[in-house]
Order: structure tokens, then sequence, then C-alpha cells
């Protein structure tokens, strides 16, 4: 078949091949070049030969391309995409659109093209000689991860309410559960939605990753409900969480007064007393201790918490016997001539008079917190409002301090370990996974396995929850000023004594800001 043809030369079609035929040497490449264009089928592969056939005119037939399809179709490598592109000039397509069309359903039915076609495209949006997605693929829709939600402890972070009348130090301390109660919940993992290639093909989604339910078996349960699954408590008492387990504690409430009536006071868990510790009378408690009486409590014997927290919502008159201990925090509205003493902090209300206060780190309320005489040590800062008063009562605050640069060192070795037991964990969760899949299925010796799996793996994460605690505990430490803080938020009064790590400093005149030890050196701001 001819195509083109003038007195130098003609281009004929055979096969499928382009050849050239030049009788007449010396007809420019470029002149030749701008009539091939005209002809958008005509595809030149081999221009050296052509160049050699119009320079020698030898009248011999030369293979110089190939002849493209009106209609060519480009299928993705993943198979989610397919053009298609008309080699053939616009006007062709103006003049036979619908005949176009039948063509480029054709070429796609013979590419096995049958999913994702792009129907608006076909009809409406055809363009000659140009690449145009014709069909889509539908992506598959991975399945989501499971859910988890836990019940969500109060933030015990206690508040100075006014009412005109009297000031509340309030928060919520222990939360409360009753058997039945919603401790959390799990929606499952879904499967997904799965995808097409545009020849059909199915796509098969990623399912999402499922994930445990940590909880106390003695004191929750799951259960079924409503395609999720509910976490419920088993008995009443407190929430707790213990290495990242959710569970329900022992919660012993006293409605009224400890005292004669009640005794001491030594329980296996959480107390709440509704009224006062009454003089000479103690309460411990492995856990959290609460006193919700607003009217304070005077002369006690002690009161202590082996593990948690203790909160005095209407403070404490010690008679300078009277002893506050706790694991954790201690919260207290006022401390008049009291010892108190935290493994964590001390947070004082409105002041603290004459008192031993000892913790790693003592706050009191930012605009209304006064220390006033007494012994008053930290390790790492103490934060006031007021210290000592206008009478210039002696005030001594001490701050141990700490070697910032070691508790670096040992924040990296904690991190280091950390991550080794994390990457101890995944392998034995992936061990567990295989397990679980083939739980009904695991004869004696493999359930002994399981099982043996099952505890290195709660062991291991009760070692990551430790590690959690000193890591946090480390970085509220390097959170602090220097290598130990005292601040001053409105005022100190003469003839009070900061002590930051082994320097010294007494003020002889009212003085406000912050003192912190950095360097070999006292400094101020």
């Amino acid at each position: 078949m001819e195509i083109l043809q003038n007195e130098h030369f003609s281009i004929v079609e055979n096969g499928g091949k382009i050849y050239v035929i030049v009788t007449k040497p010396g007809y420019p490449l470029i002149l030749l070049n701008k009539l091939i264009n005209q002809y958008p089928r005509l595809a030149v592969t081999k221009f050296m030969a052509l160049k050699e056939a119009l320079e020698n005119g030898t009248g011999e037939q030369v293979e110089i391309g190939e002849l493209k399809p009106e209609v060519e179709c480009m299928i993705s490598r993943d198979y989610m995409t397919a053009k298609i592109k008309l080699n053939i000039i616009e006007s062709q397509l103006k003049e036979h659109y619908s005949e176009y069309v039948s063509k480029v359903l054709d070429v796609l039915h013979l590419n096995n093209v049958r999913e994702g076609i792009l129907v608006q495209v076909l009809q409406q949006e055809l363009i000659a000689g140009k690449e145009i997605l014709i069909a889509k693929g539908i992506e598959p829709i991975n399945g989501n991860n499971a859910i988890i939600t836990y019940f969500t402890c109060s933030d015990r972070k206690p508040t100075i309410r006014e009412d005109g009348k009297a000031d509340y130090y309030d928060m919520n301390f222990i939360d409360e559960v009753k058997k039945g109660d919603w401790l959390g919940e799990k929606i499952p993992a879904t499967s997904g939605k799965p995808g097409k290639t545009v020849t059909g093909e199915l796509i098969l989604p990623k399912k999402g990753k499922d994930k445990k339910l940590q909880y106390d078996i003695k004191t929750v349960t799951e259960i079924e409900e409503d395609g999720k699954t509910v976490l419920r408590a088993l008995v009443d008492g407190v929430v707790e969480f213990h290495n990242g387990k959710i569970g329900v504690g022992d919660h012993l409430i006293i409605e009224g007064d400890v005292g004669v009536e009640t005794g001491n006071i030594d329980f296996k868990g959480s107390i709440t007393v509704k009224g006062i510790i009454k003089e000479g009378f103690s309460v411990t408690a492995t856990k959290d201790v609460s006193i919700m009486s607003e009217i304070g409590i005077s002369g006690i014997k002690k009161i202590e918490s082996l593990s948690g927290d203790v909160f005095i919502k209407g403070g404490i008159f010690g008679k300078g016997s009277s002893v506050v201990k706790a694991a954790k925090n201690i919260f207290v509205k006022y401390s008049n001539e009291a010892i108190l003493e935290a493994g964590e902090n001390i947070n004082i209300g409105y002041y603290s008079v004459g008192s031993t206060l000892r913790a790693k780190n003592i706050f009191t309320d930012d605009q209304k917190g006064k220390l006033i005489g007494g012994v008053i040590e930290a390790r790492g800062k103490i934060r006031t409002a007021i210290i000592g008063n206008q009478m210039q009562r002696k005030t001594i605050l001490h701050v141990q301090g700490f070697d910032r640069e070691k508790l670096k060192r040992d924040l990296d070795d904690l991190l280091n370990k950390y991550r080794e037991k994390m990457l101890q964990v995944e392998k034995l969760k992936r061990k567990l996974e295989v397990f679980e899949s083939f739980l009904d299925q695991l004869n004696a010796v493999q359930h002994s396995q399981y099982i043996e799996v099952k505890r290195d793996f709660d062991k291991i994460m009760i070692e990551i929850f430790q590690l959690e605690d000193k890591r946090k505990s480390i970085m509220s430490m390097l959170e602090i000023k220097g290598e130990g803080e005292i601040s001053i938020g409105k005022i100190a009064f003469p003839d009070t004594m900061l002590k930051i790590k082994n320097f010294n400093k007494r003020l002889n005149e009212s003085t406000k800001g912050t003192f912190y030890a950095q360097n070999n050196s006292l400094h101020f701001e």
C-alpha cells in the first residue's frame, strides 16, 4: 500500500512495515520529517537507513519503520490503569467520532480491559494524537486496625475553687466503679474491601491489625456486645492501671470518721474517708488514701499510702508529730506543723507553716501558696508564690539537686534497654499470633509452649512499663532548670535561707524570681 509519493521517493506499507524507495537523491530529510508528521500512523525507527536512502537514491526498497495501529492501548504494570492513543489527525476524529468510539471499545476488548472504563472520556473527551486515560482499576480498601479505648482516669490536678464563703481544695481523686460498669472496649479489625484491576482481576486488601485488650482477669471480664469486645468490672472498686493492664482495685469507703468506732485502719487497697480522722488515729493503705472532709484533720497519728497517693481535701493541723507518707504524691490544702514525706511530689494548695516537707519536688499554688518556717527539702525543685512572712520568720528551703549529665547517661541507657525489650516483645508477639491462630488445634506440648511464650511476653511487658515509669521520672527531673531550682512567684521575705546543692543564699531583702544551680555556680533570673 502506497502512503506517500513524489518525484524523489515513495513510501509504502507492507505487512505492517514501512519502506522508502528513493529514485532521485537529494531530498532534504527535514522536509521528509514534516511530511511524515502529517501521517500519525507512521513510526520511523531507522533514521540512519532513511538518511542513507535519501542520499544514495538507489531505487531499492529500504525498511525505515512500522505502521502504528489507529488505536493503541497501553496498560500499566500493575494493571490499574489503561490508556489509549488515537494515531489519527483531529479532523478524522471529528468526522468519524462514533466510529472511533467503536474502535476504542474493540481495542479495549482485545486487551481484556473490562473494568473501570471511563464512559465520559469515551463519549466526549477523545483527543487525537495524545495518550488518554481510558480505564481505572478499583484500589483495594485496606482493613482498619482494631481500635481500643480504655476508661479514662481522672487527672490528678488539684484546683482551688472559691464560692465567696469558703475555699475548696478539690480534685477527682478516685474513680469508683460498680460491678458491670464499662471499663473499655475494642472495635475489631476489619478485613477491608478487595479492589479490581482494569482486566477484572481481584486485588486482596491488607487486613487490619488486631490488638489485645490488656486487663486483670481477676477483676475484669470481656463480653461481646454489638460487634465490639467490651470490658466490664467483675467487682465493685476503683479503676487502676498496673503495668499497662486495667483492673479494679479493692476500695474501702468509710462513710463517717475514723475514730473509736472504726479503730485504726490498715487496708490492702484504696481507702476513702468521707469524714475526718480523729486525733491519735491512723490510716494505712497499700494504694491511695483520700480524706474528703472539708474541715481538715488535727492531731492524727499517721496517714500512709504504701504504693500510691494521699489526698487531704481539708488540710492538716499536725501539732508537731502527725505524719503523712505517700510512695508517690501528696495533695493537701494546707499543712500546719505536720510531717509530709512523698516519693514523688508534695502539692500544697494554700500554705505550709512550721512543717517538715520532704519530696522529689514541692509545689504550692502559683498565686496563693506560702511556705513559712519548718524544714523544706526537695531533690529537684521547689515552686511557691510566697516564702516566709512579714514578721521575717526564718524559713529554710533546701534543694539537694542532681547531676544532669549523669541523668542524661541514665536516660540513654534506659532507652537502649527499652529498645531491646521492644524487639524481644515483638518477636514474642509474632509467636503468640501464630499460636493463637491455631489455638484449638494445639497438642499438649504446643499448648505448654504457648503458655511459656505468653508468660515471657507478660514478664517483658511489665519490665517495659517499669522502664517507662523511670523514663518519665528522669524526664521530669531534666525539665527542671539547671541542676536544682527554687522558683518564687511573688515574694520571698528577708531572713529566708536558700540552699541548692552546695550553694547557700541568705535573702536580706524581699526577692522574687528563680534561683538555680548550674556550671558550679548559683544563678538568679
